[in-house]
């Protein structure tokens, strides 16, 4: 008999764990904190895989330990919040009516923040109009900025969020988004 292997690593279920229990992660003013050995006990974990978990956990850059506590580190954050993004539909409620249009200005000395940002609201499952004009039908523009300002601290460039009500070729957005 075969043993199958888990697809995903435990750092990464301990971040989703992490996000999904809480938004308020958003506020890079605090510190996300907690300790394996009781994330161990409580979500049923066997006791005799505990070293293993922890090792990884020590191994892995989202999270850093001081005293016996994990931090997640800004990777872990960065990653907390790509993974919110990702589950949109889920997490994020539909703006009524209108859409969030995302515009930004980045100089040809930044291509590599510019190409980190339209790779993000790709990812975000953002819709491009145009190179640096982007809309979406969900409302991140919270998440997006607070990724932005973990990713680049001296971020040189101007994003700016619309709201939209009407699009020309509206009906063309509203198929790409499965929106009827």
């Amino acid at each position: 008999m075969s043993r199958i292997k888990n697809k995903e690593p435990l750092p990464e279920k301990v971040l989703k764990f992490i996000g999904g229990k809480s938004l308020e992660f958003l506020d890079l003013s605090f510190k996300l904190v907690f300790d394996p050995e009781e994330m161990i006990k409580n979500y049923g974990f066997i006791f005799s895989y505990a070293p293993r978990v922890i090792y990884n956990l020590k191994k892995s850059p989202y999270f850093s330990q001081q005293g016996g506590k994990f931090y997640v580190t800004e990777k872990g954050r960065m990653r907390i919040i790509k993974n919110i993004i990702r589950s949109k539909n889920n997490q994020f409620k539909r703006l009524s009516g209108s859409w969030l249009g995302i515009i930004f200005d980045i100089p040809e000395a930044n291509r590599r923040e510019r190409a980190f940002l339209r790779r993000e609201l790709d990812m975000a499952g953002c819709k491009e109009l145009q190179k640096s004009v982007w809309v979406t039908p969900f409302d991140i523009e919270k998440e997006l900025l607070a990724l932005m300002s973990l990713w680049k601290k001296d971020f040189k460039g101007d994003i700016r969020f619309l709201k939209i009500d009407k699009i020309s070729g509206e009906e063309e957005i509203k198929k790409y988004f499965k929106i009827f």
